[in-house]
């Protein structure tokens, strides 16, 4: 089954994207499914965004450069969930932060990632609902860039997510607006359970605002401090 486009905005087909996310947005992947399509296009997939204008990871690095200061970015520890083929760690590199692990389900990306040699641990997994084998309190900042869509990343992953960071950490989300509102993952749930954390104290947010995911296509930001 191929991706309906007139229900999901892409940038201009003659990219390549759209091909390229057909293959992990068919309907009833699951999870080593879904790593086994973005195996299968990573060889291709840093071209693809990069010729489509994909600005969401400069978008996070840009919103973390704001909540950070330069002297303080070589120290801080970074995990980026969902990490690629490391997108979002060479905008990271450049501001200076230096201690970033990838964690990634996909072994092909996770590759291609290490061929850039950006970051300190290379974690082939998934986040979900159960804890993966890292330390409470890990990290101090956790991006997730583009994970929020359709077969990916379940909104009571968040609470992980909380959990990998110490306090007083960030966590930063960016991703395609449409995809909170159109899919069953997240359209009745994401922004309630960001809401209920906030209440019971596990979080507090800094931002929730639009902001570009491709050049022409609006993506969300999301930006909490962890309690």
């Amino acid at each position: 089954q191929q991706m309906d486009t007139n229900k999901y905005s892409v940038p201009s087909a003659e990219t390549g994207v759209t091909t390229l996310l057909g293959k992990v947005f068919k309907d009833g992947l699951n999870q080593s499914e879904l790593a086994a399509a973005y195996d299968d296009v990573s060889k291709d997939y840093d071209k693809v965004l990069t010729k489509s204008e994909y600005v969401a990871h400069r978008t996070a690095a840009e919103s973390l450069a704001k909540l950070t200061k330069p002297d303080e970015r070589p120290q801080k520890t970074i995990l980026d969930i969902g990490a690629g083929t490391g997108l979002v760690a060479e905008e990271l590199t450049k501001i200076g932060f230096k201690i970033i692990d990838a964690l990634e389900p996909s072994s092909g990306m996770l590759e291609k990632a290490r061929e850039k040699g950006l970051y300190r641990k290379y974690i082939c997994e998934a986040i979900g609902t159960e804890p993966l084998n890292i330390p409470s309190g890990s990290y101090d900042i956790v991006t997730v860039v583009g994970g929020h869509t359709k077969n990916h990343i379940q909104s009571e992953a968040l609470e992980e997510m909380i959990r990998l960071v110490n306090a007083d950490g960030i966590i930063c989300i960016v991703s395609r607006m449409e995809g909170f509102y159109q899919f069953e993952e997240y359209k009745d749930s994401f922004f309630p359970l960001c809401d209920k954390l906030e209440k019971d104290g596990k979080w507090q947010k800094i931002e929730c605002s639009e902001c570009p995911f491709w050049k022409t296509v609006p993506g969300l930001k999301f930006l909490y401090r962890v309690c």
